[in-house]
C-alpha cells in the first residue's frame, strides 16, 4: 500500500528526458497518483525553446508509452513568479490538495516545506547524460529545437 494519495511533481521538461521519467515512477512508489506541474509555462526564451503546449504533449506521449496515464490525476501548467508566496499560491490553485512534493530542485522542495508539506528529495538519475541543458546544446548542434 502506497503512503500518500497524491504526490506532485514539477519539471520544466525542456525536453522531457529519461531523468524526468525516473522522478515520476519514484513518486508512483511513495503515492497512488500524481499531478505533474509544468514549471515556466510563461516563459519562453533560449533555455525554455518548448511552447507549453508542446511540452504537456511531450509529458502525456511518454506517460502512454510507459502506461502510467492512469496514474496521473491531471497536468497543470505552472507561471513563474518572482516571489515565493505568490508562486506557492497559484500552484496550489492549480494544482488541488496534495499530500507530498517529489523532486530535486532544492528552490522548489524549500518553498512547499516552509509551508509545512511534506516534500521527498529524490538525486538526479544519471546527470551527466539526462541534463536539460546538456540535451538542448546536442539538439541545438543538430538543429532539433524549435526557435524562439
Amino acid at each position: 500500500m502506497k503512503k500518500y494519495k497524491t504526490a506532485l511533481v514539477i519539471g520544466r521538461f525542456q525536453p522531457f528526458h529519461k531523468g524526468h521519467l525516473f522522478l515520476i515512477k519514484q513518486a508512483l512508489s511513495v503515492a497512488d497518483t500524481v499531478i505533474i506541474g509544468i514549471g515556466s509555462a510563461n516563459i519562453r526564451n533560449f533555455d525554455n525553446p518548448y511552447t507549453t503546449k508542446q511540452r504537456e504533449k511531450m509529458v502525456d506521449e511518454i506517460l502512454k508509452k510507459e502506461k502510467l496515464t492512469v496514474y496521473v490525476q491531471k497536468i497543470v501548467e505552472l507561471d513563474d513568479y518572482f516571489n515565493d508566496v505568490v508562486w506557492l499560491t497559484e500552484t496550489l490553485k492549480k494544482t488541488g490538495r496534495i499530500d507530498i512534493v517529489v523532486g530535486n530542485n532544492e528552490w522548489v522542495n524549500d518553498i512547499f516545506s516552509n509551508a509545512g508539506y511534506r516534500t521527498m528529495h529524490i538525486p538526479y538519475y544519471k546527470r551527466e547524460i539526462y541534463e536539460g541543458r546538456k540535451i538542448r546544446e546536442k539538439m541545438r548542434k543538430l538543429h532539433q529545437l524549435p526557435e524562439v
